[in-house]
């Protein structure tokens, strides 16, 4: 972490002009301080419960969909200022890559092999050998994710938003719904870029992922500026991309994985493998159908840009 991030770090909140106005309606930019705070208070008590234990895979989850919302937005809201608060961004990042391959490991000793092992009977021998290999490897996994939550604080990141909040000068309505108008234009254009360029191969299916993650949490934060049935549409597609999306990536991923976790037993992995394969292309049809409809629902920021 930088300098600059832990002087932030050690600096008192102090009293800010939004803070101090009593109001029986906050304003867009204060709801969105809010939702900010509540992201970083759901991800700190994830952490929190990970590392009293027991282990929750649905804790790590938490802790890493919540700061993904932050990395997600927090550059499009420092706009503000002059400070892009790259120095916060870039730690959060930190935090969640840090748990990434955990991550991975339980949603394919969970979810996928277990899935798998359903539909297939006839490899249940060699899915029970894989299965007790994977086991041993998730269990280091899972030290070494809550080693590193305990390296990864967030009371530091929190405390420097907040002093760039409480130094900020606060923005007016029409300043904040102009931003998010720009911020979730931005984020669709590049959704419908990668879109284009998806070739069936992990790396353009995870940057498409990346892209419909951002839209998604971009449209959350600022859904209070629009139209509630507007954003609620585009929220509901977006959902729907999202799973589709992260079921292709989630048997790609675990393709990858289980031929190292499996490596003892070289049949084994053959017939997931195979099965991987085809159901990540199958979600990867169903992703571009449900991308297909977001063509048809109305750009409803586009009118409030002006």
């Amino acid at each position: 972490m930088s300098a600059r991030l832990q002087h932030r770090a050690a600096s008192p909140r102090a009293p800010s002009g939004h803070a101090m106005v009593k109001s029986t309606a906050p304003s867009a930019f204060e709801r969105i301080r809010k939702n900010l705070d509540g992201y970083f208070a759901k991800a700190r008590d994830a952490r929190k419960r990970l590392i009293d234990g027991p282990y929750d895979a649905k804790l790590l989850h938490a802790w890493r969909v919540n700061l993904r919302r932050i990395t997600a937005t927090l550059k499009d809201v420092a706009q503000f200022s002059d400070d892009d608060l790259g120095d916060v961004h870039a730690y959060l990042r930190e935090c969640r890559e840090a748990t990434g391959e955990t991550r991975d490991l339980d949603i394919l000793a969970d979810e996928t092999l277990p899935h798998f092992a359903d539909k297939h009977d006839k490899d249940k021998a060699s899915i029970e050998a894989a299965a007790n290999a994977l086991k041993a490897r998730q269990a280091e996994a899972h030290t070494l994710a809550i080693a590193a939550l305990k390296q990864h604080d967030l009371a530091m990141p929190m405390r420097a938003l907040r002093h760039w909040e409480a130094t900020l000068e606060p923005p007016t309505d029409n300043m904040t719904r102009k931003l998010a108008a720009t911020s979730i234009e931005k984020h669709y254009r590049q959704l419908a870029k990668r879109a284009g360029k998806l070739d069936g191969g992990q790396k353009t299916l995870h940057r498409l992922r990346t892209s419909t993650k951002k839209l998604r949490y971009s449209i959350e934060l600022y859904a209070h500026v629009f139209p509630k049935q507007a954003s609620a549409s585009w929220l509901k597609q977006l959902a729907d991309l999202q799973s589709h999306l992260g079921l292709a990536h989630d048997r790609l991923m675990g393709r990858k994985l289980i031929a190292t976790a499996a490596a003892d037993d070289a049949k084994a992995p053959k017939p997931f493998r195979r099965w991987a394969k085809r159901t990540a292309y199958e979600a990867s049809k169903d992703a571009m159908q449900s991308l297909a409809k977001l063509e048809h629902l109305r750009h409803y920021w586009r009118a409030r840009a002006n």
